[in-house]
């Protein structure tokens, strides 16, 4: 970045007194130093890729190796090809935010906003300043800034005949008033900068000294280039009539659509107060034209037109610098901008250089190229190329190498003005990996025969596949067969396939249970994920709608992978969430707990609103709440997230604190939602200092109370801890996709305490070939005795498992044995030495058999996955189990 000269002397050097945004570190003067120039212009550039952006516009990235002061070095530039000759693509330039000065934005941002299929930077300008460009500017065929009194800088324009032109441009200009007589116009929208030896002005002199300047509504500020040298006069004209005359002072206004302001100083002041007067009808006369009288263009027609700096190739060949570089770090490789356009006038080349360049090698690459003609552009920091991606409707960065996208004051677009085609190619994008029951929409992306994007809605779409393992309905497939199929799409001239896999139960090597809480809580809210590994090693997350539920011990339902406790069996001391899918089973098994209120909102504690920046609202005791007993209150928390960036929160915090006794295994708190979509979430610190974010929920799309609970033995507290805020949150990623204003309330925060509860453990003693056992010591006699297969024990399993205080059911469609006990889950298959336990495919060495009209098992695949300890006497040939 060029820094500004202190003293007056330095000063006088021209624009190197002026602070650039080329982020270039300033050099002092300095003779030229070679560059290793010979080996660079021997050395070829290689096309590494190329992607058409628009009908008539390309994409090409290169790579250059080459030496340089003998050492080998690559450099990696960008080149957007545009077609001049073609009539559905358009060369323009932007400007800031909104087509305004002043209000800077980076290159992505000024493409998306104006529809560019590409952009790059374009002009220098004064960092110090207010934030516009040095030189002049066209769009669209209007001139939003006027060249500057500067020798040897350069511009590039389009005539109306859509030829480019390279060129040193000026202006001269005027204000005539009602009496005839006249005062220079020293520019449109330009801000102070010292003038060069440029044969009419004095070297060093500031800018608006003496000067009358005029101010569109495209400059988008109040502040007119006031830097403190002078005294400003403002004047507004309106159609051309004189509204309002401010001496000495600033107008509080942007200038308006159908007129300026004039911004008079010293001389240009006293011709303002002896010649113009309020109501006077006055005339604004200025063009732009070549320095070089003898190049004769219409610029009044130009369609568009962007300042540089200095020339880089003309006619084929490195040109003399035709301004000192020592300010843009001309001899050093940094990220460098240009633009220029072939020999027969048929191409521009919009071009970056990211990975650094010294001019000299920046000429080399851009006759290789193609360029016949070029200048240099702002560089440094300031370079930038967005393009948009084939299907896609927003740019994005070419380099992936720029962590700090720079607001700069304008950039080159390039635009479509294509008609509509037909669907020229097309892109799936979506699951390739589906369970039995999933429904998966694929999402569509495509361009038509101009390269332009289709909208999603406007794709004509016929889905087909090619083995019969589920169906479509619009985009939406819906699997109910496993196995492996091709989906394709059809879509005017375009056809795409998709690979996908639906895995079936047998297909699964593990099913994993999880649920947000670890105890069971009547009228409570829980998140239910199914985490599950094939035994191919892939591994994903079974939606809940491609399963089927059963729940013991208590009353519930599904919505999503969202289930809610209606209540909970009289006597139950837990409760069992069974999963199935496509015959694969997995359970958890929740406790019920005790519950302790600690804090009902009754009383007259009152937490505080607290909130990230920009973020407003109240915290407040309510009642008379539909949902809530006549006379009870509960915490109010209304928010405005319509201000803040970023992530946004609310939060009511305690101020000392809720001190939390014993050391709780879960947390609740009764909700009223407000349907926003937002998170609540709350916030415990324990006796070590450490603080944990605790999340209830990510998803509040409900408007009654809920009881939202959180497992807290998975943060690994060190006790006691203390409860200190409850908060809502918007985060930033999906942010508009919430509600940014609304209000929840909170009542009864409890947390859960695990029941003491005695349980009898039971002894069973079997016998090899004797029908009788024992349990705790009773005798039992069995009507199949136990025997030695395979070298495995088999045994009675009914009567082994009821013995040992188990569950079993007998599923007589699927010859399956079904054992629960505690958290354990067995699915046995007769004549199958294929099993699952507690959720994992396991394999035995004997499978079930059928004896006697007796289901026989082997004893170790039970005992060791219900957890039994077994004790084998060899003497007696006797089996124990605990």
């Amino acid at each position: 970045m060029l820094q500004l000269k202190s003293n007056k002397k330095k000063r006088r050097k021209g624009l190197a007194a002026v602070l650039l945004a080329a982020s270039i570190a300033v050099q002092p003067w300095i003779a030229p130093v070679p560059v290793h120039a010979a080996s660079a212009a021997e050395s070829p550039v290689t096309m590494t890729a190329q992607e058409p952006l628009t009908y008539g516009a390309i994409l090409k990235k290169y790579e250059w190796n080459f030496e340089r002061n003998k050492k080998p070095v690559t450099v990696k530039a960008n080149v957007v090809e545009v077609d001049l000759k073609n009539p559905y693509v358009k060369l323009d330039t932007i400007a800031g935010t909104g087509g305004q000065y002043t209000k800077k934005q980076n290159v992505r941002k000024m493409a998306n906003e104006t529809g560019a299929v590409a952009a790059i930077n374009g002009d220098f300008f004064n960092t110090q300043a207010e934030g516009v460009p040095m030189g002049p500017q066209i769009s669209g065929g209007k001139l939003l800034a006027t060249p500057p009194y500067l020798v040897g800088w350069y511009s590039f324009a389009l005539t109306k005949e859509n030829k480019p032109v390279i060129d040193m441009f000026t202006f001269q200009g005027k204000i005539v008033a009602k009496d005839g007589t006249s005062y220079p116009l020293g520019g449109i929208n330009k801000t102070y900068y010292w003038y060069e030896n440029d044969g009419i002005h004095e070297e060093g002199a500031h800018s608006m000294i003496d000067g009358l300047y005029m101010y569109t509504n495209t400059w988008g500020q109040v502040n007119r280039s006031n830097d403190g040298v002078t005294v400003p006069t403002e004047i507004l004209v309106k159609n051309g009539i004189v509204q309002q005359i401010l001496r000495p002072g600033v107008l509080e206004m942007v200038a308006p659509a159908d007129g300026y302001i004039l911004r008079a100083s010293g001389k240009a002041d006293e011709f303002v107060a002896q010649h113009l007067k309020v109501g006077d009808k006055i005339t604004a006369d200025y063009k732009v034209s070549a320095q070089n009288p003898a190049m004769q263009y219409d610029t009044a027609n130009f369609k568009t037109m962007i300042g540089g700096h200095t020339i880089l190739v003309d006619e084929g060949q490195p040109a003399a610098f035709s301004h000192e570089v020592n300010g843009v770090s001309g001899y050093s490789p940094v990220a460098r901008s240009a633009i220029g356009f072939s020999k027969d006038e048929q191409y521009a080349y919009l071009i970056t250089v990211d990975s650094g360049m010294t001019l000299a090698e920046l000429q080399q690459f851009m006759l290789k190229a193609g360029v016949w003609k070029g200048i240099n552009l702002d560089g440094g920091g300031s370079t930038q190329m967005a393009t948009r991606p084939l299907g896609e409707f927003q740019t994005a960065l070419v380099s992936a190498d720029i962590g700090y996208e720079r607001p700069v004051v304008n950039g080159v677009g390039v635009y479509s003005l294509s008609p509509k085609g037909q669907v020229r190619d097309i892109q799936i994008q979506g699951a390739t990996a589906l369970f039995v029951g999933q429904k998966a929409t694929y999402s569509l992306k495509a361009y038509d025969d101009y390269f332009n994007p289709v909208a999603a809605d406007q794709i004509p779409a016929s889905w087909s596949t090619t083995q019969p393992l589920g169906s479509f309905a619009g985009n939406t497939f819906t699997a109910s067969a496993p196995g492996k199929t091709q989906l394709t799409v059809v879509s005017d001239k375009a056809t795409k396939s998709i690979d996908v896999e639906v895995i079936g139960g047998k297909d699964v090597a593990s099913l994993k249970l999880n649920a947000s809480s670890t105890s069971l809580l009547a009228n409570s809210v829980y998140t239910l994920t199914a985490n599950v590994t094939s035994k191919s090693g892939a591994k994903g997350t079974i939606p809940a709608e491609a399963m089927q539920f059963e729940f013991i011990g208590f009353k519930g339902r599904m919505e999503g992978s969202r289930l809610t406790i209606d209540s909970i069996d009289k006597d139950a001391t837990e409760g069992r969430i069974i999963a199935r899918y496509d015959g694969f089973s997995t359970m958890v098994t929740l406790p019920v707990v005790d519950s302790r209120i600690v804090e009902a909102f009754e009383t007259l504690m009152q937490p505080t609103f607290t909130s990230t920046p920009g973020v407003t609202g109240n915290v407040y005791k309510v009642s008379g709440v539909e949902g809530l007993a006549a006379g009870s209150k509960a915490l109010g928390l209304q928010y405005d997230f319509s201000q803040g960036t970023g992530t946004t929160a609310a939060y009511a915090s305690f101020s000392d604190g809720l001190k939390i006794d014993g050391q709780p295994e879960s947390f609740s708190v009764k909700v009223k939602g407000d349907n926003s979509r937002n998170w609540v979430r709350a916030e415990i610190k324990d006796s070590a200092g450490k603080v944990q974010l605790i999340s209830l929920t990510e998803l509040t799309n409900w408007s009654d109370w809920k009881t939202l609970s959180a497992d807290l033995k998975k943060y690994n507290f060190a006790y006691p801890i203390t409860l200190t805020r409850l908060y809502v949150a918007n985060p930033e990623n999906g942010h508009d996709e919430r509600e940014l204003k609304g209000q929840i309330m909170f009542d009864d925060i409890a947390f859960q305490y695990k029941k003491s509860t005695s349980q009898t453990k039971n002894a069973v003693k079997l016998t090899i070939d004797q029908k009788s056992l024992t349990v705790n010591g009773k005798p039992l006699v069995l009507d199949q005795a136990p025997v030695i297969y395979n070298g495995n024990t088999l045994v009675p399993v009914r009567f082994v498992v009821e013995a040992m205080g188990g569950q079993l059911t007998w599923v007589d469609g699927e010859r399956k044995v079904i054992i629960m006990k505690d958290n354990h889950l067995l699915e046995l298959w007769l004549d199958k030495t294929e099993l699952i336990a507690d959720g994992e495919a396991i394999t035995a060495e004997v499978p079930p058999l059928l004896m006697t009209e007796r289901t026989m098992v082997p004893l170790r695949v039970i005992s060791e996955n219900m957890g039994w300890k077994v004790t084998w006497d060899e003497k007696t040939r006797s089996v124990t189990l605990e």
